[in-house]
């Protein structure tokens, strides 16, 4: 079956930003939040994903809120029947007509 493409928001990391803003490294944010030097920079390329207690002592140590950690930017995405079953039979523009209605 052919692939479409279609848009979606895909999260984008603002964890350095942040730390900069606090004049931090990396490796003093590691040793704030209680992780390797490696997770953080993960984080900061969006890859994996932070537990709640992380996300708290993140939040505290670069003074921001949860949502400021996140930052949604417009990307394209091929869609195929494989990627169907992996989103539970949605395409991911009905995931977000979902949302858009239940904000």
């Amino acid at each position: 079956m052919p692939k479409k493409k279609v848009k979606v928001k895909e999260p984008q990391s603002n964890i350095k930003k942040l730390r900069e803003g606090q004049n931090l490294t990396q490796a003093q944010l590691a040793v704030f939040i209680g992780v390797s030097e490696n997770t953080i920079q993960n984080w900061e390329k969006n890859i994996g994903l932070a537990n709640l207690e992380k996300v708290i002592r993140l939040c505290t140590t670069l003074n921001c809120k949860v949502e400021d950690l996140i930052n949604y930017v417009d990307a394209e995405v091929e869609v195929d029947d494989q990627t169907k079953q992996k989103t539970f039979g949605f395409l991911p523009e009905d995931l977000l007509n979902l949302r858009k209605r239940n904000p």
